[in-house]
């Protein structure tokens, strides 16, 4: 399976990116890449979603966004993330790649950036979240977008390509 993600900026990515791998030795779950999922279960061929995601990063700009609250969900992949605000600009990217790609995922679009995966009982996705406060909220960038293979486990996850956000310069 191919995703596309929308990547952060570099001060962002590694602040998460440090907290992704205290939280993931700390509670023994998978270290991944902080991300927003624009889009997953392309069924493109490799080369054609490669070219698309190029084309697409091209026709875009770099888009502003806010994380704006921590939450949890009962599924692996949304243990614990930051909500991001319902940008119009995220939506409207999301809304290009859907009509470019072949994919066969229909998931409700919820920006997000996951920083645990896993199953945590309540009571400690709720201690970690009163811990962790606000210090993480407020405004950034997504910079680019990244094009991976996404079978199995993120142990196994293969990154196919990255292009900057352009917006037709």
């Amino acid at each position: 399976m191919l995703t596309l993600w929308l990547m952060p900026d570099k001060e962002t990515y590694l602040k998460i990116g440090q907290l992704i791998a205290e939280l993931s030795s700390v509670h023994n779950t998978p270290r991944f890449e902080p991300h927003v999922t624009l889009i997953s279960g392309i069924t493109d061929d490799v080369e054609t979603a490669l070219l698309k995601t190029q084309k697409l990063a091209a026709d875009n700009n770099v888009l502003k966004a806010s994380l704006t609250g921590v939450e949890y969900l009962e599924y692996f992949y949304r243990c614990l993330f930051f909500r991001t605000d319902d940008s119009e600009d995220i939506f409207h990217l999301r809304d290009k790649a859907e009509s470019l790609f072949e994919h066969s995922t229909v998931n409700p679009f919820i920006p997000h950036i996951s920083f645990l995966y896993g199953s945590l009982p309540t009571f400690k996705k709720e201690a970690i979240i009163a811990e962790l406060g606000d210090r993480f909220l407020g405004g950034f960038s997504l910079q680019s977008l990244r094009l991976v293979r996404t079978e199995l486990g993120p142990e196994s996850w293969e990154l196919l390509g990255e292009f900057e956000l352009l917006g037709g310069r």
